[in-house]
C-alpha cells in the first residue's frame, strides 16, 4: 500500500490540504466512513469499478451520495481520483492517509468491531479508556459484523483483543473437545 508511490502521492496530497486546513480529525472521520461505504457495499464498488459509467456520472452519484456528509475537502479529493480513474485504488489511499495522519500526530488507530453500531457516547468512553491503557491518542474505526454475534473485537497497535461471542464459543468447543 504504502509503497505504491502512485497510491502514497493521492494520500499525502489529502493529508497536506487536511492539516492546512486544519481538518485532519473531520477528513479522518469522513475517510472511515468512506472505506466503510465502499468495502461493505458491493454495488459501490462495482459501480465506482465500472469502466462504462462516466467520470462525471461517477461524480455526480458520490456528491448525491456523500456531499452533505463530508467535508468539501474529501468530496473534492474523492472527485479529483474518479477524474484520474484511480478510484479502484480509493481503499489503499485511504489506509495510506490513516497512516500519515496517525505518524504526524503520534495517535494510534483502533478498530472496534461489534456486532451492532455502537452509540456515540460509548465510543467516546472506549476511545478515552484505550487513550488510558495506551498512553496515546486513540482515533477509533468502528465496525459492524454480525458474524461475530456479540462482544468486541479491538486491533490496537499489532494486537488484536478479542472479546467476541463468537471467539468464546470456540474456545468453549475446543475445552469440550479435550474433556471428552
Amino acid at each position: 500500500m504504502a509503497s505504491d508511490p502512485m497510491v502514497r502521492g493521492y494520500a499525502e496530497a489529502l493529508f497536506q490540504v487536511a492539516r492546512a486546513e486544519e481538518a485532519l480529525d473531520r477528513v479522518e472521520e469522513e475517510l472511515t466512513r468512506l472505506k466503510a461505504s465502499i468495502e461493505s457495499n458491493a454495488e459501490v464498488k462495482e459501480f465506482l469499478s465500472n469502466l462504462q459509467i462516466s467520470s462525471e456520472g461517477k461524480k455526480s452519484a458520490m456528491s448525491q451520495i456523500f456531499g452533505d456528509k463530508v467535508s468539501t475537502i474529501t468530496l473534492n479529493w474523492l472527485n479529483m481520483v474518479i477524474d484520474q480513474g484511480r478510484q479502484r485504488k480509493l481503499p489503499n489511499m485511504i489506509e495510506a492517509f490513516f497512516v500519515l495522519a496517525q505518524e504526524s500526530r503520534e495517535k494510534v488507530t483502533a478498530e472496534v468491531i461489534t456486532s451492532v453500531s455502537l452509540s456515540d457516547e460509548l465510543l467516546q468512553r472506549l476511545e478515552k479508556e484505550l487513550s488510558k491503557a495506551s498512553k496515546k491518542r486513540v482515533f477509533l474505526k468502528p465496525m459492524v459484523d454480525e458474524s461475530i454475534l456479540g462482544g468486541a473485537i479491538i486491533k490496537i497497535e499489532n494486537k488484536i483483543l478479542d472479546g467476541s461471542v463468537r471467539h468464546r464459543l470456540e474456545e468453549m468447543k475446543q475445552e469440550m473437545v479435550k474433556t471428552y
